[in-house]
Order: structure tokens, then C-alpha cells, then sequence
């Protein structure tokens, strides 16, 4: 599959992104006109620069409100399109992308906007060029892929083709089926962007929210398997601008776009047949289950706060790694491992069970994830660690009882109790830049499978918090991406809450408190709150107002959970309870730990 990139698509000067594309693996670009009208050199020169990175030039764009425009002004129209395409042909452009009109003046006239695009096309031919038709999502008259279809194939001339943009097809409700009959010839060039699904503006939607493939929820594979299988065999090519973009590196951006290609190759690998098959490759298959394994703390000061912590929780250490000074504490089937390796990482790591170690190491390779520097003495487990894009390290290890088990690395002590019998780890909170939080969701959907619900937003005393839930379709991991927009300090970064499961939390409560631990204070006027939204009997109300428990309810499920106080270095614990099947997060009370936590 031939993977490009528009030049729009990453930040800074033409001539400083390009090197950046190329380092990233891409084999084209579009090139934007903006972008070469403000650079210093000739589109000759462009193309020589593109040719030394070992980059072609598979599209020139965009020329827009070319067609469709009152007949007395298209003579002018022309000279301009022409002028354009002169341009392309120094650039070594094959392809130039027209937009439907957006204007106020354009005409609603099929026959009239086709014969004017017979005469483009006609003026492309001249030059040995080709114009691909796109149909903007906001367009005044042509908005919908079917409409610029039914227009290049009134036009009927070879230089004319329809364009396939994934956004703008997807932000209209349209999907692969809007491509039927489309013979892939008549395809002239396939742009792909993903998004989230959002109801608003669909211009402020597109300039705003795209992102790449894997990171949104739109059904971009839908209609690039739709692209192929009707025969196109032209560059697949990212088109994908947001304020994210506009800020990031351009390095970091060209990389994430380029591996969002191959997750998007990978996926179209597993589901397209006949000739189309052959133009993808499949990476290693992501895992059948992903479960959570255990919590590593970070401690490279040797201090005693997470210790102190882990015992009055109730953990106790159940043994020692065979070459590092890393202790693993036990608590029922919750699992923590302390490290005080001296100047080692500040950064608490996460261990995640599945049952294809090397596979899924090798899909995480397969799409260019890095991998964590790491010694392994002999006979330890495999534990590969890849590095998200949050800096977070995340080490695989096999199920229970396999030869790459990560509890085989210890000498467990065999008087080790089993602690107060907790459940296990629930979830695990993740604290991600805000340019970075697309990223995170693509890495863990990507290498891990998991899928990712909507954004959560909520307010606090300092600011906003943004938070994203994902979960495997089978296993019981589940992680939530915290961003932190706030002004009055710098953001957390890394995994700054663990929620750890139980039963009876209340006589748990009571232990805990009974052992000194401090919990975060729940505001009376909470429980009066709670009264009014589910009508609970007082004497419930009375027992959770007692042990300072909040409280939700969803159907026939209930959640009961607490907080530890924060520590010093910004993390705290949660502890809880799920009844009747409770799914969520106690989102209806994030507003109240904010305002507590401060």
C-alpha cells in the first residue's frame, strides 16, 4: 500500500517538513498550495527536494471553487485552474485535487457544473494531468460523494475523476456503500482521515478534530476497503489537520500518521478478499485477551510512603526479585510491584496479561512502537516493555502458570498471607498530555485491541479534566486517559491513580481506617444530593455519610468507593465496590474528588 501524507497535515515550513515525512517512512505527499506559495523555492526545486528524500509528489491541492460557477465568470475560473496546473507539472504532481464550490454565488446545476469540469479536465490532459473531484462536506451544493460522482461521470472525460475523502464522506452518513458502481478507475485519489463523532459544524469539525486512523471512531476502514476493492490502486494518503497538529512536532506527527497506516493496512488485511487482498499486508495479530497483571511503583529515592501505604492497605510483600531490588506485594488477587532500583525511573509502569507474549512484542514492533531498554537475567521472564506515547511503560507478560509468567522473576515467600483478599486491580488511571492523548488511544488500540469509549469532560476548581475509558473486547483491563487542562500547575503526567476491587467496601473502609489510613472527606452536602437524585433509604444514606463512601447507580447496578489522600508525588488509590453489574466509573462524583483533591 502506497502511504502519503499532505504536507498540511504537519506543522511548520515546507521545506523543514519533508525530511521529517520522509525519516517517518511515507512514500509521497501532497503538497499544499499555501505551503509552496509561502516557500522560497520553486515548485521545480520542491520536486528535486522531494526526489533526493526519496518522495514523490502524488497530488497537488487544492483548487477551489473551480467548477460550478456562473458561466460569465468561468473564463477567469479557467485561466486560474490553468495557472495551477502549470504549477503541478513543475512539481511532478499527477494528480490535482479540485474542491466542490462552498461559495454563495455557485450554481446548482449539475449539467453546468459537469461540462465545466470537462473543460479542467481537458485542460489537465494538455499537461498530462489528472483532476480528482472532491465533494467538501460543507459544500453549497455538492456535499455527498454520490453528487461528484454523478458529476465526473456527466463530464465523461478520462482527465476527471471522483475523489475520495473518508471524513467527508463519513461526516454525511455515508459509508463504502456510497461507492457502489464507482468503477475504481474513475477513482483519481483516496484521502484518509479519522475523527471522533461529534454534532457540530461539520467546517469547525474538520478543521478542528481530525485525527489518524485508529484514534477516532470513525469507519475509516469501511470506506478505504471500499476504495480498494472496487479496483483503485492509488496512494492512501493522510489528510488530517486539528489544532493538535498545528502544535506538535512535526517528527512526532509524521510518525504517528505513518503508523496509523499500517494499523489501517493491517486492519484492511483481515477483512478484504478477491484482487484487493493483495495490496495490503497484516501485521501480527493483536491478543485474544488482554488482563491486568500488576502495578509497578516507582520508588528510586527508597522512600517509605509507598511502603507505609501498601502495608496499611493491607499488602504484604510476598517476595523478592531474583536480580533487582524489586519487591512484589500481594493483597487477594491484586498485585503490586515496588521498585527501589536507586536512580532508577520516577515513572510508575504497568503489567498487562495476555496469552501471545512474542506476538504481540512483535506487533508492537510490526508498528513501530519503541521498545523499553531493559536487562533480563537468566531464566526471567520474556516481559517485553513497549514505552506509550505518555512516556508510560507497559511490560507483557504470559498467563498464570506459562514459562513467561512475570511471578516467575521472584523467589516467593512461602509464609506470605494472602493479605485482606481484595478482588484485583479495576482500573488504572493514566495522566496524558492533551497533544498527546489521540496518541495514547492509538497505542492502546492499536497494540492491545483495546476500544475506547467517548470523552468525558468535567469541571474543577482549576480548570478542566478530559477522560477516556478503554477496554478490551475480552480480558479485564481497563484504563481511563486523564487530561488536565488546568493553568494554576503543571499537569500530572504518568499513571496517578490505581482503583483496586473488593467486596463488602464498607468493612473494608472500616479496616483501613482502623490501620491509620487517611481517606479523602466527602462534603455533607453530597449525601443531601444524594438523597434528592435516587431517593436511597436513610439508613444506607447514614452508613455511606459514616464511612465518608460515595455512592452511584446505574439500572440495577451500584458502585461504592473511596479515595486515599494523595500523595506527595500526585498519586492516590481507589478502592470499591460493583454491584449488580455496575460498569462505569462513579463519573457523578468526579466533580466532588476534583473539588476535594484540589
Amino acid at each position: 500500500m502506497r502511504k502519503g501524507i499532505a504536507t498540511l497535515s504537519v506543522r511548520g515550513r515546507l521545506l523543514d517538513k519533508l525530511p521529517a515525512i520522509a525519516d517517518a517512512g511515507f512514500d509521497g505527499v501532497e503538497i499544499f498550495d499555501n505551503d509552496l506559495v509561502s516557500c522560497p523555492v520553486s515548485p521545480r526545486e520542491v520536486a528535486a527536494r522531494c526526489a533526493e528524500l526519496g518522495l514523490g509528489v502524488d497530488l497537488f491541492q487544492p483548487v477551489r471553487d473551480a467548477a460550478g460557477v456562473a458561466p460569465g465568470r468561468f473564463p477567469e475560473t479557467l485561466r486560474r485552474v490553468r495557472a495551477k496546473l502549470e504549477v503541478a507539472e513543475q512539481l511532478g504532481a499527477p494528480v490535482v485535487l479540485a474542491c466542490s464550490h462552498v461559495g454563495a454565488d455557485s450554481v446548482d446545476d449539475v449539467d453546468l457544473l459537469a461540462e465545466q469540469l470537462h473543460a479542467l479536465g481537458a485542460a489537465a490532459a494538455e499537461r498530462g494531468l489528472v483532476v480528482a473531484f472532491e465533494a467538501l462536506a460543507w459544500g453549497r451544493h455538492v456535499n455527498r460523494v454520490g453528487q461528484a460522482w454523478e458529476a465526473v461521470r456527466r463530464a465523461d472525460h478520462p482527465a476527471v475523476t471522483v475523489a475520495v475523502d473518508t471524513f467527508h464522506m463519513l461526516a454525511r452518513g455515508d459509508g463504502g456503500a456510497a461507492l457502489a458502481g464507482v468503477p475504481g478507475d474513475r477513482i483519481g485519489f483516496l484521502q484518509v482521515a479519522d475523527g471522533p463523532l461529534l454534532d457540530m459544524d461539520v467546517l469547525e469539525w474538520s478543521r478542528h478534530h481530525r485525527c489518524f486512523p485508529g484514534q477516532g471512531t470513525l469507519d475509516v476502514a469501511g470506506v478505504v476497503g471500499a476504495t480498494l476493492a472496487a479496483g483503485y490502486r492509488g496512494p492512501v494518503s493522510l489528510e488530517v489537520f486539528s489544532d493538535v497538529v498545528r502544535e506538535a512536532d512535526p517528527a512526532v506527527t509524521a510518525r504517528d500518521g505513518y503508523r496509523s497506516l499500517v494499523f489501517l493496512e493491517d486492519r484492511l488485511a483481515a477483512t478484504l478478499g478477491g484482487p484487493a487482498a493483495g495490496t495490503v499486508t497484516a501485521a501480527p495479530p493483536a491478543p485474544e485477551r488482554t488482563d491486568v497483571a500488576f502495578l509497578e511503583l516507582a520508588n528510586p529515592t527508597a522512600s517509605g510512603q509507598p511502603r507505609g501505604l501498601l502495608a496499611a492497605l493491607g499488602f504484604v510483600p510476598a517476595g523478592r526479585h531474583r536480580s533487582k531490588p524489586v519487591t512484589w506485594w500481594r493483597n487477594g488477587d491484586a498485585h503490586v510491584v515496588l521498585n527501589d532500583t536507586p536512580g532508577g525511573t520516577a515513572w510508575h509502569a504497568l503489567g498487562l496479561v495476555t496469552p501471545q507474549v512474542e506476538t504481540v512484542a512483535a506487533r508492537a514492533k510490526a508498528l513501530l512502537w519503541p521498545a523499553v531498554d531493559r536487562t533480563r537475567g537468566d531464566g526471567e521472564a520474556l516481559l517485553p516493555g513497549i514505552t506509550s506515547p505518555a512516556g508510560v511503560h507497559v511490560f507483557v507478560s504470559a498467563s498464570p502458570g506459562q514459562s513467561d509468567d512475570w511471578r516467575q522473576d521472584f523467589v516467593e515467600d512461602p509464609e506470605a498471607g494472602p493479605g485482606d483478599g481484595w478482588l484485583g486491580i479495576d482500573h488504572v488511571g493514566i495522566a496524558v498530555p492533551g497533544d498527546r492523548l489521540n496518541e495514547e488511544v492509538g497505542f492502546l488500540r492499536t497494540v492491545f485491541g483495546l476500544v475506547p469509549a467517548p470523552v468525558e469532560e468535567f469541571w474543577e476548581p482549576q480548570g478542566r479534566l478530559r477522560s477516556r475509558a478503554l477496554r478490551p473486547a475480552a480480558g479485564d483491563a481497563r484504563l481511563v486517559l486523564n487530561v488536565e487542562d488546568v493553568a494554576s500547575r503543571f499537569p500530572r503526567e504518568g499513571i496517578t491513580q490505581v482503583a483496586f476491587a473488593c467486596d463488602d467496601l464498607l468493612a473494608r473502609v472500616r479496616d483501613l481506617r482502623a490501620r491509620g489510613v487517611r481517606l479523602m472527606p466527602v462534603p455533607d452536602n453530597y449525601y443531601v444530593d444524594l438523597v434528592a437524585r435516587f431517593g436511597l433509604d436513610a439508613e444506607l444514606v447514614g452508613l455511606l455519610q459514616e464511612h465518608q463512601v460515595l455512592y452511584d447507580r446505574v439500572g440495577e447496578g451500584e458502585l461504592l468507593h473511596v479515595y486515599t489522600d494523595v500523595l506527595d508525588t500526585g498519586f492516590y488509590v481507589e478502592l470499591l465496590e460493583r454491584r449488580g453489574g455496575y460498569d462505569g466509573y462513579g463519573s457523578p462524583n468526579t466533580h466532588v474528588r476534583l473539588a476535594v483533591q484540589g
